[in-house]
């Protein structure tokens, strides 16, 4: 035990300088970088370059980005440097073009700003430097020491020891110094430190190269004990967040406290694990972090940061006038589309029909209810899967599997709104993701549900004896497309429709101000257990559909980063709209309409992931209502406000005058 309690420090000193760089951002500039874990892989990757080939790689693809330094790699103190170096660089961009522009934005804003980038960094890093795993030789020594019998790496005191040191000598600078004090002031009124002169963006942007520095030196540090590649890295974040959210995002001692005390945990769990064969092998150490998020945020849920910003904007909210008759024209345009299709094209619809689905959970949460959710995936994926055991194990024949996956999904998704119900915005965003990889990693890779490293088989649907072939030609095909219209048709006049119920308004009413919901007799609580549970509803469904279209299902597909690229394109597309949805679907889905139309014509397989990035970034610091929130050219607007006032009765003009 003591082996193992020693081996586990080596990784609680990387979740704790992590963690530190997170309280560093938040404390100056109020942002929770769900992008960190991505900054310390890029500049890892960054390091592995100089110490191997000499190339020094920046962060952007396409552009001229790589400098030749040396024909032999570097030696291991100048690329140390030099790495950082770009990890500074890195921290400056993404305060200077992303989250100072979004300092008075909603909170959804900066959480679709950080997903954006870490997108945007994944998919940089696939391009410049491949997916395939990366070692460096050690900057740290690679002796061993030796602790009564056993032999111990003296990295792992090392990697304890830096984060030790990079706590206290941040706690002294945050106590004793004028910095400190003025990050404070700034962070607490930007204003206010402006009228004493002091500059509430210089002060930020410091403090977010410092960060970066603190997740290039973990990223780097970490090398000799684990593998390097853009998924992985990026999935630090998860326990680095948790690290942080017990240190309230304010403590740097607690952090590091914390985020030793959980990579010691983990590795001690690997020793259960031999000793009780009974110990669930699979994903357990992956899933603690999740348990831990889960204690912050039940019992620290009072002084958690934004808890108590309940009347913060939000992006609008369309108000469909006559749902049942747009779904109409819709289901009519969408049968012929998918009689015209053929081959790719109408299997690329379909895809977009199901994603579609996807974003349309997304709207009845975040966009009714300001729920920030990064668990969507997850919650498909229990549907997909759901279903795939519903036609083999039990028999069930279609619709019936259908509605088993949704009802799965409905359950975990209610399971999950237990610890969220005391908390909202980048906090649930948090817990969600955590959620997320805990799903993909105890479930989803299990052989029991997930099928294991194969994942599962559905066969194709059928109806009154006639089989609906969805990779099939001809007939078999459309008649499947068609069904998966009216299936997301319907899913659309039912959001639209709850917009405008009684229950949408006490939505729009939660989201709004929770207390003044309350004061009003609202049970705030119940009403975020139904949208929980109608969101992962649909999100089941939308996963049966995957299920039979695909025909196949693997664990990899519901990856915890899977669901943040779904909140991605739903952003982009516009996340409080029926339309939204429906664009994000048609032209923003990975294998979708648009995208299989475009690759036609341009390659762009292995660039959409960086498109996807980018256009969330600008989406969320340019236009926070998404494409389908832009504003139409003037004439189109004359024309509205024409037409809007000829439909107004005198009893509403006049009491429009008395009002105004």
């Amino acid at each position: 035990m003591l082996l193992f309690l020693l081996l586990g420090l080596g990784a609680g000193g990387v979740y704790a300088l992590l963690a530190l760089g997170l309280v560093l951002q938040f404390r100056s500039s109020g942002v929770i970088n769900f992008a960190h874990g991505a900054v310390a892989m890029f500049v890892a990757y960054v390091f592995v370059r100089l110490r191997q080939y000499g190339e020094l790689q920046m962060p952007w693809p396409l552009l001229p980005h790589q400098v030749q330094l040396s024909d032999t790699g570097l030696d291991t103190g100048l690329a140390f440097v030099l790495a950082l170096l770009v990890a500074a660089v890195i921290g400056s961009l993404l305060f200077l073009l992303v989250f100072r522009p979004l300092r008075e934005q909603p909170a959804l804003a900066r959480v679709a700003a950080s997903v954006g980038v870490l997108l945007y960094l994944q998919a940089t890093a696939v391009l410049n430097f491949g997916t395939d795993t990366a070692t460096a030789p050690p900057v740290l020594p690679a002796d061993t020491i030796t602790v009564g019998d056993l032999n111990v790496p003296v990295d792992r005191f090392w990697l304890a020891g830096v984060s030790l040191i990079a706590a206290c000598v941040l706690g002294v600078v945050f106590r004793f110094t004028r910095f400190g004090l003025a990050t404070r002031a700034a962070a607490g009124n930007s204003r206010g430190a402006a009228l004493i002169g002091l500059s509430a963006d210089r002060i930020a942007l410091v403090n977010w190269v410092a960060a970066s520095l603190l997740a290039g030196l973990a990223g780097i540090l970490i090398l000799p004990i684990s593998s390097l590649d853009p998924q992985s890295y990026s999935l630090f974040v998860i326990p680095a967040l948790g690290v942080a959210l017990l240190a309230r995002f304010k403590f740097f001692t607690v952090a590091v406290a914390a985020g030793i005390a959980l990579g010691v945990a983990q590795s001690m769990l690997i020793k259960v694990q031999i000793e009780w064969t009974w110990v669930p092998q699979n994903g357990l150490r992956d899933g603690l972090p999740f348990l831990v998020i889960v204690i912050a945020m039940t019992v620290l849920a009072s002084g958690l940061p934004s808890r108590g910003d309940m009347t913060e904007r939000h992006p609008g909210v369309g108000r469909p006038r006559r749902p049942i008759v747009t779904g109409a024209v819709w289901l009519v345009v969408g049968a012929v589309a998918m009689v015209v299709f053929t081959g790719s094209n109408r299997s690329s619809l379909i895809t977009s029909l199901i994603t579609t689905c996807i974003c349309l959970s997304l709207v009845v949460l975040t966009g009714y209810v300001g729920q920030v959710s990064l668990l969507q995936m997850a919650l498909v994926g229990i549907g997909g899967f759901s279903v795939a055991h519903a036609v083999g194990d039990w028999g069930l024949a279609f619709p019936l599997p259908l509605l088993a996956g949704a009802a799965a999904s409905t359950a975990v998704g209610l399971v999950i709104a237990v610890p969220a119900l005391r908390t909202r915005g980048v906090n649930l965003a948090v817990i969600t993701l955590a959620a997320a990889a805990a799903l993909y990693t105890l479930v989803f890779n299990s052989s029991w549900f997930g099928g294991g490293f194969g994942g599962l088989t559905i066969p194709n649907p059928t109806v009154a004896g006639y089989d609906l072939s969805p990779s099939g030609e001809g007939g078999a095909q459309i008649a499947f497309g068609i069904v998966v219209l009216l299936i997301v048709v319907l899913v659309g006049v039912f959001v639209g429709r709850l917009r405008s119920a009684p229950l949408g308004l006490v939505f729009l009413a939660v989201r709004g101000n929770e207390r003044a919901a309350a004061s009003i007799g609202i049970d705030v609580a119940s009403v975020k257990f139904v949208a929980f549970g109608t969101s992962a509803f649909i999100a089941g469904l939308a996963g049966g559909l995957m299920a039979y279209q695909q025909q196949s299902l693997t664990p990899a597909g519901f990856a915890a980063f899977a669901s943040v690229s779904v909140l991605a394109i739903a952003y982009v597309g516009g996340i409080g709209r029926i339309s939204g949805a429906v664009l994000a679907g048609l032209l923003l889905a990975p294998a979708g309409l648009f995208s299989n139309l475009v690759n036609q014509q341009i390659e762009l397989g292995k660039y959409q992931p960086l498109i996807a990035g980018l256009g969330l970034i600008i989406m969320a610091v340019d236009n926070p209502e998404g494409l389908a929130g832009l504003k139409p050219p003037g004439f189109v607007t004359a024309v509205k406000r024409l037409r809007a006032r000829s439909l107004v009765t005198a009893p509403e003009q006049r009491m429009r005058e008395v009002t105004r």
